[in-house]
């Protein structure tokens, strides 16, 4: 679920984040039943900071495929 954060300028969800052999991209998903039906999906710009930091937020839990970088 959804929550308002304290201060009311931001709304906390549970993100889902993975890589997917297919594409070469890292990919983000969210079905929090707060959200519009569809949901949220979308892939990261190879390269980019955000791609970088979640690769590596990957990489940490094992969940990163051996031989991506």
């Amino acid at each position: 679920m959804a929550k308002a954060s304290e201060n009311g300028r931001y709304v906390e969800l549970t993100v889902r984040v993975w890589y997917d052999l297919g594409t070469k991209r890292v990919h983000l998903t969210s079905n929090d039943p707060d959200l519009p039906k569809a949901g949220i999906h979308t892939n990261l710009k190879p390269e980019s900071q955000a791609d970088k930091s979640a690769r590596a937020l990957l990489a940490k839990f094992g969940k990163l495929p051996e031989g991506v970088e």
